[in-house]
């Protein structure tokens, strides 16, 4: 079950990454989600599903680096995924606040290598096996699942300003990480100071991955229903255009020629209305209907409620 709904998550990633390609080649701000797509897909590859994890583990020395590898990379795309939903328009890769995410991963790292100075060779289970005699790797397990359990309650909050239908996803994505966390949490806790529990053992797996597997949903429906905002603002605007070449509108005033859609659409609008009340020629039926349609579009609410 563990491994369909890793592949199952990989695949959805993938999926994304392809299709959203040539969006993010011509969009900085669209970059934002490809890029957690891209990187949440290079974590699932670590699980090891596709290529064995003795192999990836054995470009990194073979003694379980990789863990925190894994561990680093699934926070981040988590973040990237969270920036993709919260950043501003006019944001870019190298506008987000990296320190964040950087910070975390560094405590990562010094906890990793601090604590579990002898890691032994590549296995999957090697953290859960280990926190049963060393507190060391039972301390940085702690960390890393409370380090994603915070960017999972993150991206809880974060999705109330997502819309309805991605909000479903990614809140049930979020619920699902953050209690697989704190499950792993709990099993650590057990195994290392009291008594190994079976239940508790088995929560994690289903727990987190279901959890992924919404979130990476969430991501695509997100990407779907960006993609068709994205298409009705280019089609407004491409009507809107002959109505400001017969009224002999400066198409955009004072725009970059790279200004996104919307943003020069607003500005068109905007000019051919000042130039109907400036030369005192109202604008005919078929227009004010047209200024009607893209006003109903430049005002809808990020929930995706109509206006």
């Amino acid at each position: 079950m563990t491994v369909l709904l890793i592949d199952a998550a990989l695949a959805g990633l993938l999926l994304v990454v392809v299709l959203r390609a040539r969006v993010a080649w011509r969009q900085p701000r669209a970059r934002i989600a490809w890029l957690a797509a891209l990187i949440g897909c290079i974590a699932l590859l670590t699980q090891g599903t596709v290529i064995p994890l003795e192999i990836l583990d054995g470009f990194l020395g073979g003694t379980n680096v990789l863990k925190l590898v894994q561990n680093v990379l699934t926070m981040v795309a988590l973040w990237l995924g969270i920036q993709a939903g919260t950043a501003p328009v006019s944001a870019r890769i190298r506008t987000l606040r990296w320190w964040f995410p950087g910070l975390l991963g560094a405590l990562f790292a010094v906890v990793f290598f601090a604590a579990l100075p002898e890691r032994g060779t590549s296995s999957f289970r090697f953290l859960e096996d280990a926190a049963m005699t060393s507190t060391g790797a039972w301390a940085y397990g702690v960390l890393h699942m409370a380090g994603i359990a915070l960017v999972g309650l993150l991206l809880f909050r974060s999705a109330r300003g997502s819309l309805p239908k991605t909000r479903v996803f990614f809140r049930v994505g979020a619920v699902g990480i953050v209690l697989g966390c704190l499950s792993e949490i709990l099993d650590l806790t057990l195994s290392r100071f009291f008594e190994p529990d079976a239940l508790v053992s088995a929560l994690f797996d289903p727990l987190f991955y279901l959890g992924v597997v919404s979130f990476v949903i969430g991501i695509f429906v997100a990407s779907r229903t960006t993609t068709r905002i994205r298409r009705r603002g280019d089609e407004l605007l491409a009507r809107l255009e002959p109505v400001a070449r017969e009224r002999g509108v400066d198409s955009f005033p004072g725009l970059p020629a790279d200004a996104v859609a919307d943003t020069r659409l607003h500005a068109l609008r905007v000019a051919i209305e000042d130039d109907a009340i400036a030369t005192s020629t109202p604008l005919s039926p078929p227009q004010r209907a047209l200024l009607d349609d893209i006003d109903a579009h430049l005002t809808r609410r990020t929930t995706g409620v109509h206006p």
